[in-house]
């Protein structure tokens, strides 16, 4: 870390951490002024809501854990601290991963065209389905890794007061890895099928906008309106987000496994490309939501008149 190139990825995390935060901060600020006005939200602001929330917050903990590690001495009460961010982020990027995924199913059923019967199924269902499958997955996540997660810090605490464990503790009871560790299996799982579901959602939402965008240029519609270049854009936007969600995908699994051990610069630089993709999806959320990009515009043109 304290190289050039450490101090350097060191700066670079910092400025997209602080992308990430405003962008994200931004939504939330607009949605919430919205809903405090209207005293409800739709169910897309409200998915996108919950999902900047979750994204802020994780990122919040990705820099807290790192100005921690590189700041405090690494003593038993910097380790529980660093322990405690841990699983935090771990709660925080699933919660993003699900939020990210019922985002993408929302937009694929309520845009495409198929005719396959669960599409028309979920049609006229989807408004009141995704936020309450939200909130139920959460809670559900919550829930079943509570026990095991409870289960450790009370092994800890015994152990750091006898700072020794006893002959008759069982190997069952004894403090095998961190509540991240307990919890890596269940994370792994999770984040695969989102991940899956997420994907399938994409494609099939860029194939029938692609194929729609074909039947505009057939008929001769695409030369006449600008209908047809405003979905190549979309198109175009649908495919850099879904780039970048693959590699924050591929270096949420390095995190996972720790092929690369925290502190190393290689790990560093896998943060940043994990870091990437939350501040510019938020990018692209608030570039291609009109609602949000009206306010961007207003703001960004109050403040060139002002200068």
């Amino acid at each position: 870390m304290a190289t050039p190139l450490g101090i350097i990825a060191l700066v670079v995390f910092g400025i997209v951490s602080i992308a990430t935060l405003l962008g994200n901060g931004f939504i939330i600020v607009v949605n919430c002024h919205s809903w405090l006005k209207r005293r409800k939200l739709v169910p897309c602001d409200l998915l996108l809501t919950c999902l900047s929330i979750f994204r802020f917050l994780l990122q919040c903990f990705a820099l807290s854990h790192q100005y921690i590690y590189i700041s405090s001495p690494m003593d038993f009460m910097c380790n529980n601290i660093l322990k405690g961010i841990g699983l935090a982020w771990m709660y925080f990027n699933m919660a993003n991963v699900l939020g990210t995924t019922y985002l993408t199913v929302f937009y694929c059923v309520k845009v495409t065209t198929f005719s396959h019967p669960l599409f028309l199924w979920l049609k006229p269902r989807i408004d009141r389905l995704v936020p309450r499958m939200l909130v139920m997955s959460i809670l559900a996540f919550v829930l079943f890794s509570v026990s095991p997660v409870v289960r450790y810090w009370r092994t800890e605490s015994s152990c750091s007061l006898t700072r020794n464990l006893t002959a008759n503790t069982s190997h069952s009871e004894a403090p095998e890895g961190s509540p991240y560790m307990i919890l890596k299996p269940l994370q792994s799982s999770f984040s695969a099928i989102n991940f899956s579901i997420c994907l399938t959602a994409s494609i099939i939402l860029i194939v029938s906008l692609w194929k729609h965008t074909r039947n505009l240029k057939k008929s001769g519609m695409g030369t006449k309106d600008f209908s047809t270049q405003a979905h190549f854009e979309v198109i175009k936007q649908l495919m850099f987000s879904l780039f970048f969600y693959i590699l924050y995908f591929v270096t949420m699994i390095i995190s996972m496994t720790d092929i690369l051990m925290f502190g190393n610069f290689e790990r560093l630089i896998s943060d940043i490309i994990h870091a990437l993709y939350p501040s510019a999806h938020s990018i692209i959320l608030i570039w291609t939501n009109p609602k949000l990009k009206g306010v961007c515009t207003r703001i960004l043109s109050s403040r060139d008149r002002s200068s």
